[in-house]
């Protein structure tokens, strides 16, 4: 990530997919939206044509293309929330913030590929071995802003997005908690 994506991340609270990734992301949103075209490029061309036969036949079979277009409208706004980084507003040290990342990284075995006191970039394994989801975190003052999203061949259904972020906010939980009882012992002790 370089500093524009992050200034961009930081101001929307979204991640912006750019071309390519993006239809790629949305593609089982894209394969359901298929058969209502086609139907509709069908009763269209029926009309044009004046033919009852087709026309009829084609209307008495409008629920295939209506359920997959709900499932396609179902499909996009699931991904599309998937986009949206969550927000953890509270103080961490730079250390904190990089002790709560390895133990979630310990605890949900996750891939690190980039990693430094501001932003990190992780991927989780799904029960095959194959990346699950990709898991970027970035850390701006007291804001910390977490986002984790099913890669393209997963189901989004059975993605541990939810998991990924709640492990992560419990770690930076007990990280915080460490800290202030250490400083605190270190205060009482003569």
């Amino acid at each position: 990530m370089n500093k524009s994506e992050i200034s961009e991340i930081i101001s929307t609270r979204h991640l912006k997919l750019r071309k390519w990734k993006l239809i790629e992301y949305y593609s089982p949103t894209i394969f359901f939206l298929l058969m209502p075209i086609a139907y509709f490029i069908f009763i269209v061309k029926a009309k044009i044509e004046d033919n009852i036969i087709v026309f009829d036949k084609i209307m008495s079979d409008i629920g295939y293309p209506i359920a997959s277009l709900l499932t396609a409208i179902i499909f996009f706004v699931l991904y599309r929330r998937e986009l949206k980084f969550k927000t953890i507003h509270l103080k961490v040290s730079k250390q904190d913030f990089l002790k709560a990342i390895e133990l979630t990284q310990i605890e949900l075995n996750w891939l690190i590929p980039e990693k430094n006191d501001k932003y990190v970039i992780a991927y989780s394994k799904n029960n095959y071995g194959s990346s699950g989801e990709t898991i970027r975190i970035i850390k701006k003052h007291n804001l910390i802003l977490i986002n984790s999203i099913h890669n393209v061949f997963n189901n989004p259904l059975s993605a541990r997005n939810s998991e990924n972020i709640e492990a992560f906010k419990k770690n930076l939980t007990k990280v915080r908690v460490q800290q202030r009882t250490e400083i605190k012992n270190k205060h009482i002790l003569p």
